[in-house]
């Protein structure tokens, strides 16, 4: 009998040092598309990128602006846990924040 397991651990195959994002006044709308793809490695890659963006206020702000906690409300609900994990680190990220 097979058994299925979820890994606490980040995929091996994703480089975060690597991940390719947009710049300058492009980059929360690139990701809020990246967030809603069906492949799950460019939606992880998205959230990893989201979370060192909203450590700034204006991000924060932005991110609220265009719509991308309604795509993060979506998440929550991921069948991959390390979806769920770094968008509740996003959310904790924005919570934390006034403009939050």
């Amino acid at each position: 009998v097979a058994h299925s397991q979820n890994s606490m651990e980040f995929p091996v195959n994703i480089n975060t040092t690597q991940i390719t994002t947009a710049y300058g006044h492009r980059a929360l709308p690139k990701l809020k598309e990246e967030l809603q793809s069906e492949d799950l490695q460019t939606r992880q890659k998205a959230l990893m990128a989201l979370c060192d963006l909203m450590h700034d206020p204006e991000c924060i702000y932005k991110a609220m602006s265009i719509g991308c906690m309604e795509n993060l409300k979506v998440l929550l609900k991921d069948s991959n846990s390390m979806v769920r994990i770094k968008t509740t680190e996003v959310l904790f990220i924005t919570a934390s924040h006034s403009v939050g």
